[in-house]
């Protein structure tokens, strides 16, 4: 009973926070409003608009004049909508307040990176290695975005915090065949934090590189039954600084895939079936199992074979990402010297491109589904756990 304390406590504290602090800050959907706040990570740019977040405002504008990442703007306009995650404002009247562009180190970074990938690359492959390597969404074409979408592969493209989940594994999977794996997940850390600056601090992207920093973390100290419970313990810290994360779709994500990383996939692996002896399918599957609930309720579409497209395409993403970095770096230092090492990646890219190509005319297997009630995901989850407990029951006696 000892080691569910820490589970009780974390309860707690949580209905405690819900209960006692107010969670709305007084503004409703129709009020108008004038504020002056910081852009808390990088705009998300797509076809002639873009995207911009600050604190829980999200504020559709147009795609020009470009804000940047820490940039403080003034910002004037009705509230379209608001919910508990937050408010949307439609193309407000913005104003900057200085023309100083953000984090100066993240920002410059970013944008160099994404000149030396345009400059050295031909479309559509700038996109894709602009994706993988920045999570940055500005150099992929509007129907190689949709391709992603229907091929279930959008998070690897996308800096998200699935992303990082499912993408971490594969990477750790490739430093362990140079490392020993306390030393490669020390590598690890310094590849996830180094892709959170070049990705300008993206919310989703730092909260989930801090829970895999810590699940990993309890690897090292050689307590896997312990990831579990520092993973609960990270996000209910989140959660009692900011309750309103709950509603996060990128917290959710980001959260779900790591426990299906934690719980599900050495449960998969242990099954003893081939097909699961890949690292990256495992892990697909397993973020995936545990995503399902909230990819149909907010975007309403599955691929059933999305599991083995994933399969197709991660293989390719831990020497895209490293060769990524180098010819980056290199770009930096002088642009020419960056297309030598491209012309190394390049056949990973058209390898990648095409399989997204033609999984995408595989209409068949592209599943819409309706909106559920939440119970039925309640009833999902119950499900889920009780097939755990019943398997983790089952190893015990095994071993015993």
């Amino acid at each position: 009973m000892g080691k569910y304390k820490v589970f009780f406590f974390l309860a707690f504290l949580l209905i405690f926070r819900f209960l006692f602090f107010r969670l709305d800050s007084g503004f409703s959907k129709g009020d108008k409003i004038k504020i002056t706040t910081v852009l808390s990570s990088e705009p998300e740019s797509f076809g002639n608009s873009q995207l911009l977040k600050a604190g829980r405002f999200k504020i559709l504008t147009s795609r020009y004049p470009q804000y940047n990442f820490g940039q403080k703007l003034t910002i004037k306009g009705e509230i379209k909508e608001a919910d508990k995650a937050g408010f949307f404002l439609s193309y407000p009247q913005i104003e900057a307040v200085n023309e100083k562009r953000g984090h100066n180190l993240a920002v410059r970074l970013r944008q160099e990176l994404r000149e030396v990938f345009n400059f050295v690359f031909p479309k559509p492959f700038d996109g894709i290695v602009s994706g993988i390597v920045l999570g940055d969404k500005q150099l992929i074409s509007s129907s190689f975005y949709e391709k992603l979408k229907q091929t279930g592969t959008l998070h690897i493209m996308v800096a998200s915090g699935m992303n990082i989940a499912m993408v971490s594994e594969s990477v750790l999977s490739f430093l362990t065949l140079f490392f020993k794996r306390k030393m490669a997940i020390i590598f690890l850390f310094i590849l996830i934090w180094f892709y959170s600056i070049m990705t300008g601090f993206n919310s989703p992207i730092v909260r989930a590189a801090v829970m895999a920093t810590l699940v990993y973390f309890g690897q090292i100290l050689g307590r896997k039954t312990g990831s579990g419970r520092i993973l609960v313990l990270t996000g209910g810290v989140m959660l009692l600084n900011e309750p309103l994360l709950l509603w996060d779709v990128g917290f959710q994500l980001s959260f779900l895939a790591t426990a299906g990383l934690v719980f599900i996939q050495p449960k998969l692996t242990n099954t003893g079936l081939f097909i699961f002896k890949s690292s990256n399918f495992s892990s697909t599957v397993a973020a995936q199992i545990m995503t399902l609930p909230v990819l149909l309720s907010n975007f309403g579409q599955f691929n059933l074979i999305s599991p083995f497209i994933n399969l197709l395409v991660l293989w390719p993403i831990p020497f895209i990402l490293e060769a990524g970095f180098i010819i980056g770096l290199a770009g930096l230092l002088w642009t020419n010297l960056a297309i030598v090492p491209s012309y190394l990646v390049f056949p990973l890219l058209l390898y990648i491109e095409q399989v997204i190509e033609q999984t995408a005319r595989i209409k068949f297997f592209q599943v819409q589904f309706p909106v559920f009630q939440p119970w039925v995901w309640v009833g999902y989850y119950i499900i889920l756990f009780a097939l755990l407990f019943r398997l983790r029951k089952k190893q015990a006696m095994l071993l015993s």
